[in-house]
């Protein structure tokens, strides 16, 4: 346990530094440059529960493609590992997914690479497309919340009375993480289904307020 803590600490702490070193972008560019550009597209939805029932789509869905890092993918999977450590390191999984993606193309935009950060939406059929995407590695990172009205019972009048009261429970939002590495060649597309069945990761964001007086 000593041993896994320590490794993820020195992913944490040194990942803008090591996303910054382990990618190279001479091939992107390279590709750029001899139009060598194809396209990933695909459909988000929830399958049928019935062998003839009809898919529902998966509106909002957020999509990103960005170089693929050995580094980024190191502290995807780390993260996904510690989460089985205990309820809170589940609760904190999730949020710990969003600022790792958050903080890689952060690391791109400031490595002068923003264009090489591509981004979509799954629109009211759960559809989306990318292009101009340079052939190469890539890493395609989906992300979807669902809001689940889960209220815990408010304080009674003794506990308002006598304790310092933790934020209460309202919910939470149902999150679902697709991870894919893809290798994307010139003039030609990718397909990707991200379904309900074939999420990477399944988390939760808890949503809490304070109880008010009364």
């Amino acid at each position: 346990m000593i041993g896994r803590a320590l490794l993820f600490g020195v992913l944490v702490a040194g990942v803008a530094a090591a996303q910054g070193l382990d990618v190279s972008f001479d091939g992107y560019r390279a590709s750029q440059k001899v139009g060598g550009l194809g396209g990933v597209g695909g459909r988000a939805f929830v399958e049928g529960r019935r062998v003839d029932g009809p898919d529902q789509p998966l509106a909002g869905v957020a999509i990103v493609v960005v170089p693929r890092s050995a580094a980024f993918l190191a502290r995807l999977a780390e993260i996904k590992a510690r989460a089985r450590d205990g309820m809170e390191t589940y609760r904190g999984s999730a949020p710990a997914l969003r600022r790792a993606r958050d903080e890689y193309e952060r690391a791109l935009w400031e490595a002068g690479a923003a264009d090489l950060v591509h981004a979509a939406v799954a629109d009211a059929a759960g559809r989306f497309r990318l292009e101009g995407i340079p052939a190469g590695d890539w890493v395609l990172v989906a992300m979807h919340s669902v809001f689940v009205d889960r209220p815990s019972p408010p304080s009674g009048k003794k506990e308002r009375q006598t304790y310092t009261r933790p934020p209460r429970l309202t919910g939470y939002q149902a999150v679902t993480v697709w991870l894919r590495e893809l290798s994307i060649a010139g003039g030609r597309d990718e397909v990707v289904e991200l379904t309900d069945r074939n999420g990477w990761f399944s988390g939760v964001v808890e949503e809490r307020t304070l109880d008010a007086d009364g």
